[in-house]
């Protein structure tokens, strides 16, 4: 059990930083591994008499050295966030007078391209997908949204009932930080959830004022966490996914559901939609994070160029204008 410290920097994020649930776990499971790495390496328990301020930025350097080993960069950086943003908060309370983490250096991201399926792959795996039973129906439901809206796994399974409008077409979703907006539901997702609708069963387990504060998908028992009052998990919804994938005749590769939202946005950039707008519906505080998705395909961008720039014309024309040049 976690002491006083630890223990208030959780209620600071949920409370007053608007943190996520998710963020909110993966915190405190970093900032546990330290104080575990702390009592091994240092012998000292800052949760205990010892207290926080003992930690310097060697302590921690050899924290993240140990991490490194068999971990991909992005993780150390995230591990190293945490630590940064724990401390901050006990500068904050009065706990310890500087931030020992706040001159560290994140290990340089490797730059991977994302995982996507091309559009024909796509529309053959969801075509393929059955709904000839209750749980099939569902299923169909997720991942036909999963891709319609180009949603945050996290962000699928929070969906109350309340939060789809069919005939408008439209979903509401609370992303990371709390922040709220509202995306397009294409018209096979809006007949697929009206499919699953159709034989959804009542919730069954959770204290709910009115049917539309129920969770939008249920498990296969149709029964919500009672304290929680949650629906299906994401690890359940990764490892439908899998299976879908592993059941289908025209796709023999791996993607997670975060990768039905990269095919989301990259489909849509190659059909030229403005990357503003794609960042407004995946919900990126950052448009550096969005244009990402600019690296994974040009060659719509190369062609077009080709058809349109003076010189890359004479190039495909047979060269003479550039060897005279």
């Amino acid at each position: 059990m976690d002491g006083g410290a630890v223990s208030r920097f959780v209620k600071s994020l949920e409370a007053e930083r608007n943190a996520s649930k998710e963020t909110v776990r993966a915190y405190l499971r970093e900032v546990r591994a330290l104080r575990d790495h702390l009592v091994e390496t240092a012998g000292k328990d800052p949760e205990g008499t010892d207290g926080w301020g003992f930690v310097s930025p060697a302590h921690l350097r050899r924290f993240l050295s140990a991490s490194l080993p068999g971990r991909e960069s992005s993780s150390v950086c995230r591990r190293l966030s945490a630590v940064r943003t724990f401390f901050s908060f006990l500068v904050e309370v009065g706990e310890v007078r500087a931030n020992p983490a706040a001159g560290l250096s994140a290990p340089r991201r490797s730059m991977r391209l994302p995982e996507f399926l091309p559009v024909d792959e796509m529309a053959g795996f969801l075509s393929s997908l059955p709904a000839d039973d209750p749980a099939a129906k569902r299923d169909a439901a997720i991942l036909e949204l999963l891709y319609s809206s180009g949603l945050r796994v996290g962000e699928l399974v929070s969906l109350r009932m309340r939060d789809v409008s069919l005939d408008g077409g439209t979903v509401r979703v609370t992303g990371k930080g709390r922040k709220v907006r509202v995306v397009p539901v294409g018209e096979k997702a809006v007949r697929a959830l009206r499919d699953y609708l159709s034989v959804r069963p009542a919730a069954q387990g959770g204290d709910f004022r009115s049917p539309i504060d129920e969770p939008l998908f249920l498990n296969r028992r149709g029964r919500v966490g009672r304290k929680s009052g949650a629906g299906i998990s994401a690890r359940s919804v990764a490892r439908m996914l899998a299976e879908a994938l592993a059941g289908s005749t025209g796709t023999r590769r791996h993607l997670s559901p975060h990768g039905m939202r990269h095919s989301f946005a990259t489909h849509l950039l190659e059909s030229g939609a403005d990357l503003r707008a794609i960042q407004e519906m995946l919900g990126h505080a950052s448009l550096s994070t969005t244009q990402r998705y600019a690296r994974v395909d040009v060659s719509h961008l190369v062609g077009t160029y080709e058809k349109a720039h003076p010189l890359a014309a004479e190039k495909t024309r047979g060269g003479r204008g550039a060897k005279g040049r």
